[in-house]
């Protein structure tokens, strides 16, 4: 039996510069530019959030989400990236109705350098349920 290394399994970004790509979305999101976030998401690109079991689907409809994210919780700020060939880890926090959400963006890029897909994972419990709630108005 042969073992392979995470590394090697993962396609060839070599030609991208994900760091570059990653400042592109923090700009984009400090700057709540809208035509820059756009422009860095796949037009089919797929998002999975923590408190909802379909995955939503497009860069409008995910947009629309991360705009009800950006609405609920105070606080927002990213602290630490961990990249590792075309994904990209955004370590996050923020405030929600009294809870401290902490969480992770795993940002999957395809080799045009668009964000083909996203995974958002949080904690805790409570503050997941917070986001539910606030997003569950948006339109999805």
């Amino acid at each position: 039996m042969s073992y392979m290394a995470a590394t090697d399994n993962r396609p060839n970004t070599s030609e991208l510069d994900i760091n570059i790509l990653v400042k592109k979305w923090f700009e984009g999101v400090k700057k709540r530019d809208v035509n820059k976030l756009l422009s860095l998401l796949h037009p089919d690109m797929e998002l999975t959030v923590p408190f909802q079991t379909e995955t939503i689907l497009g860069n409008v409809n995910a947009l629309q989400t991360f705009k009800a994210f950006d609405e609920s919780v105070n606080n927002f700020n990213y602290k630490n990236v961990l990249i590792d060939g075309n994904i990209a880890a955004l370590h996050f926090e923020g405030d929600i109705n009294g809870e401290h959400l902490q969480g992770v963006d795993f940002f999957h890029f395809n080799a045009d350098g668009q964000v083909e897909k996203i995974e958002v994972m949080a904690r805790p419990l409570a503050a997941i349920q917070y986001l539910h709630e606030a997003v569950n108005g948006c339109k999805i």
